[in-house]
């Protein structure tokens, strides 16, 4: 989660008996914060099961490296590709060469890395940029995303490439969705939006009630191009932010998220089955309710 990915809801979430996140993107390009917050993260939990999501030529290579490596991290997701994000990208060559030089000391770790997809991936690309798993987003998720359901993209890539580990990203929010993803093979189903508004999300309080008066249909879709394919990002706008900005809105995301009166908050189709706040413990309780 962009900018909601946080060391406390981190805890929150692993307190509750989840697996939470860390994303690169909280940190404003400054590794040295992400290495922080990892540290405080195990020295609280006493445990080293985060999962951690880097945007490829954020961070050195060394870097991220040396985060994977200081408390032998799991699982990590690499954000990059050519045609699945408007950020800029190398060559397909040239993409294959960065990963090795980044993936090759991780893999030798234990770690297992998965990509982010919004589109789906084949064995041949899944074995050369040596990845175990995809997290899959698509229609319902948050933030940047594709048009296509993600049930389709994650029914289609367990075809393609029947070993990897799948973990679908976008529109979860009851018991019932969580067991049909397990049974159909997700090795863990990701929840954002339900989080992201809960007691201990560091979104501002006003924020998140605004959002519980919200459904699916009321999210804005701000569209982006990508080659002649058609991307888009969910969000909950208020009014418009028109002051500078990047290419991400992030500007417009941290006002959101602090409550002003203009700006946006990136969410997806979860926010249906978000009416009132709840801890991360009666969340991540009720999801799992039917396992």
């Amino acid at each position: 989660m962009n900018k909601g990915s946080t060391i406390e809801l981190a805890i929150a979430v692993h307190n509750a008996g989840g697996y939470p996140c860390l994303c690169s993107w909280t940190y404003n390009g400054k590794s040295e914060l992400m290495q922080r917050d990892l540290d405080r993260f195990v020295a609280t939990t006493g445990s080293n099961r985060i999962h951690l999501s880097f945007e490829l030529h954020e961070y050195p290579h060394t870097a991220v490296q040396e985060i994977v490596k200081s408390h032998s991290i799991p699982t990590i997701e690499i954000i990059y590709g050519n045609k699945n994000t408007f950020r800029p990208t190398d060559t397909e060559q040239e993409l294959t060469a960065e990963l090795l030089q980044l993936l090759e000391p991780i893999k030798a770790l234990g770690t297992r890395v998965f990509k982010r997809i919004y589109d789906n991936v084949d064995q041949t690309m899944m074995d050369l940029h040596l990845l175990d798993g995809f997290c899959i987003k698509g229609a319902e998720s948050a933030g940047f995303t594709s048009h296509t359901p993600v049930k389709e993209v994650f029914l289609r890539q367990r075809e393609l490439t029947p070993t990897a580990m799948l973990i679908p990203y976008g529109g979860v929010g009851t018991a019932e969705q969580v067991k049909e993803y397990i049974d159909l093979g997700a090795e863990i189903v990701a929840v954002g939006t339900l989080l992201a508004l809960s007691t201990e999300s560091t979104i501002s309080t006003e924020t998140k009630l605004a959002a519980t008066q919200k459904q699916s249909k009321d999210l804005v879709q701000f569209k982006h191009m990508v080659g002649n394919v058609e991307r888009k990002q969910s969000a909950l706008q208020f009014d418009p932010y028109n002051g500078p900005d990047d290419a991400n809105g992030t500007m417009g995301l941290l006002r959101g998220m602090r409550g002003k009166k203009d700006g946006h908050i990136y969410l997806g189709h979860g926010i249906d089955h978000v009416t009132e706040l709840k801890t991360c413990q009666e969340i991540i309780q009720e999801l799992s309710s039917c396992l």
